[in-house]
């Protein structure tokens, strides 16, 4: 979307023009920024045949602590009038007429929004202003900032009474994401992706953690959520499943199928319920004999396949003696019976 990336990324140069806050050009992609990005958006509606309402403009618009704070806001400007005039802007090398209120959109823009969007937030069809509105993702009204009341009409808020309102805004709704802290993100999702693509799901849940770690309310973050609840849900089902190996004793297999399950899905509820479900399991005498059992057989062999006899005849000796029962002192007596016999002494 073009002028998305003009506002956000490339920014503006207007020759003469007084400093202003970046403006988006209609609602809609206002609400795109604030689901993505996390951000409220913050609408002033004006007209421009009144002292009042230019005042916005010259005292609240061009205030130094205003700009500074209206970066963490989605700015809308509505003004069905266009009595202020426009300037010539440069983008990208090309000039272009833009709004002299606000240098970041046309005229036309604002007009619009004042004739459709901006008029859907005031109580009645009477739409007095200068007011300010503050609103989420989902359209709904967070705030108005008024000074005067629907009946008699209204002055403008003076700058410093604006910026402490967006500021405890701010404080409750925390900060947006910034342009690099979203384009992360989206690298993130993107690579997510391709290893869903790929059937690497332990490296998606990877990449999909860091995007949940933002840990802010916004439309990557959320996706990221339900993605990780969806892969959850596939490794609960795979863990029920070794339960049925658990019923049938055949603990070998079920430490195994527990450990590749945390692994293959590392960080899930799934993941964390496998590994303490495999430490309980390893508690157990009959399995810690039996990983013990397995540890002395598995020593002997690899003496045996260097070729050092008596080494692996003590280590099958010592598994046959202590762990006769189990399924690896069978095969340790199994490997003796196959040795050549000890020399003399």
């Amino acid at each position: 979307m073009r002028s998305l990336a003009f506002v956000l990324l490339l920014g503006w140069s207007a020759f003469g023009a007084p400093k202003a806050p970046l403006c988006v050009k209609n609602h809609k992609e206002a609400l795109e920024i604030a689901r993505t990005r996390g951000k409220l958006i913050f609408l002033t509606v004006i007209v421009d045949h009144d002292g009042e309402n230019r005042a916005v403009i010259d005292n609240v618009f061009r205030d130094a602590s205003f700009l500074k704070i209206s970066k963490e806001f989605v700015i809308l400007y509505a003004n069905n009038e266009d009595e202020h005039g426009r300037i010539k802007v440069k983008v990208d090398g090309k000039t272009h007429v833009r709004c002299r209120d606000c240098p970041s959109i046309r005229c036309e823009d604002h007009m619009m929004l004042a004739q459709n969007f901006a008029r859907g937030f005031f109580p009645n069809s009477i739409a007095k202003c200068p007011i300010h509105f503050v609103i989420d993702a989902n359209e709904d009204l967070v705030d108005t900032i008024m000074n005067g009341s629907f009946e008699q009409g209204f002055n403008h808020v003076p700058a410093k009474v604006v910026v402490a309102r967006l500021k405890r805004h701010l404080q409750k709704h925390g900060r947006g994401l910034t342009e690099p802290e979203y384009k992360k993100m989206k690298t993130l999702l993107v690579e997510a992706r391709a290893a869903r693509a790929r059937d690497n799901v332990t490296l998606e849940l990877q990449k999909l953690f860091q995007v949940v770690s933002i840990q802010k309310k916004v439309e990557g973050v959320e996706g990221a959520k339900r993605r990780v609840r969806e892969i959850d849900a596939g490794a609960g089902q795979e863990l029920r499943e070794i339960d049925g190996i658990l019923v049938r004793k055949e603990w070998e297999a079920a430490l195994d199928a527990l450990d590749k399950l945390a692994r293959k899905y590392p960080g899930t509820l799934s993941a964390a319920a496998a590994t303490a479900k495999r430490k309980d399991l390893m508690r157990k005498k009959e399995v810690s004999r039996l990983l013990k059992a397995r540890d002395l057989y598995e020593k002997g062999m690899a003496f045996l396949d260097k070729k050092k006899i008596e080494l692996a005849r003590k280590r099958f000796s010592k598994c046959v003696r202590l762990y006769k029962e189990t399924r690896y002192g069978q095969l340790a007596q199994k490997e003796l019976a196959a040795l050549p016999a000890a020399p003399d002494g």
